[in-house]
């Protein structure tokens, strides 16, 4: 799955705002409700940075999450501890692992509604 694929999904579904927070982080994007909260975060990350073998930079996505479902989604190899984020609330999906918006669409509406 793509990042300009998630962008898509949450601009339609959410009538989401699409912004580059980061200067030095021009591929960084923060998609956001309309009251500027975000409540999903897309990154290009050295892969070694998230403890992963190589240095190639790998796109991930930020959600917000329940904790008790935060412990168990990081027990999956699809899934990482947030990113920059806090560990107990964000979790980091790493997005090539993905086929499908269906996959994710759970957590994307999770962390819309957790963050209104």
């Amino acid at each position: 799955m793509t990042r300009d694929e998630i962008i898509t999904y949450c601009h339609n579904e959410y009538n989401s705002e699409i912004t580059k927070p980061f200067k030095h982080f021009p591929n960084y994007v923060a998609i956001r409700h309309l009251n500027g909260k975000w409540f999903a975060l897309i990154m290009d990350v050295p892969a070694d940075k998230l403890g992963l073998p190589g240095s190639d930079k790998i796109d991930i996505l930020d959600l917000k999450v329940d904790p008790e479902l935060n412990s168990i989604l990081q027990t999956q190899p699809n899934f990482l501890p947030g990113y920059h984020m806090s560990k107990a609330h964000w979790i980091t999906a790493i997005l090539p692992r993905f086929k499908t918006i269906d996959e994710l669409a759970d957590l994307i509406e999770g962390s819309f509604s957790a963050t209104e």
